[in-house]
């Protein structure tokens, strides 16, 4: 996987956010990366052209000094840069490349550290999973933060069912998880739909009234209220009245 367009960097810090990678000055979107690997870092094909034309130089001379010199420079040259591929093929970096070719590669000193944040790359490309955010820290032995916001807690029908409702909301409550049923019975299940139900009656219960007003805005948007009617939901229906008009 030679590459004549790669960039390493060493000891930088890769932020991962919705769908772009951020470092240094550099930016690129995941739907610009064409693979992605573990390995040793890809390195330019030994400059054949470069010592030729030392060469020719050095024959077409006129002094002697001139000559030995630049023939010196020829012999250290391979040499040096041999020295210098060995020990970057020592090193085995996450290596990206994208659609124009060009391949990043970022390098650390932890080669543990290295397949951690390397699985972790590869494995949010692969998910598409742009909701993380996480930093990836390659100096010193390297450092994986995560700064992903938490999941909320979610629950599931039957929890939104047995909720025990009480208190001036509890007609309330009984109507949405009426409605909540009428919901989940039908053979096209809409998520969004139950995630709104089930808003709505966790913010009663907490008789939370800036979220309830909020969500039950939605019902009117949503097309909510012609279900309501059809099963009779008056409680449910003047409280939206109440709240919205």
């Amino acid at each position: 996987m030679a590459n004549q367009s790669n960039i390493k960097f060493l000891d930088s810090t890769i932020t991962i956010e919705e769908n772009t990678f951020r470092w240094e000055n550099h930016m690129i979107k995941t739907a610009d990366i064409s693979q992605i690997w573990m390995g040793s870092c890809p390195h330019k094909s030994f400059p054949v052209q470069f010592v030729l034309l030392l060469l020719l130089i050095a024959l077409s001379g006129n002094s002697p000094a001139n000559i030995i010199g630049i023939l010196v420079a020829v012999v250290l040259y391979p040499a040096a840069w041999l020295y210098w591929d060995r020990k970057q093929t020592r090193f085995k970096g996450i290596n990206v490349e994208i659609n124009s070719g060009k391949t990043y590669s970022f390098i650390c000193n932890n080669e543990e550290f290295t397949r951690e944040a390397y699985d972790l790359i590869s494995g949010l490309i692969s998910k598409n999973n742009y909701a993380s955010k996480f930093q990836i820290s390659f100096l010193g032995d390297g450092k994986l933060i995560d700064n992903s916001e938490p999941e909320k807690e979610s629950f599931s029908g039957s929890q939104i069912m047995n909720i025990m409702a009480s208190g001036i909301n509890e007609p309330i409550i009984r109507e949405l998880q009426k409605l909540y049923a009428h919901y989940t019975e039908n053979n096209e299940i809409n998520n969004e739909i139950l995630i709104l139900i089930e808003k709505t009656i966790h913010s009663l219960n907490a008789n939370d009234k800036i979220e309830v007003t909020k969500s039950l805005s939605n019902f009117i948007t949503m097309g909510l209220i012609k279900d309501c009617n059809e099963l009779g939901l008056n409680a449910l229906i003047n409280e939206i009245k109440a709240n919205i008009y």
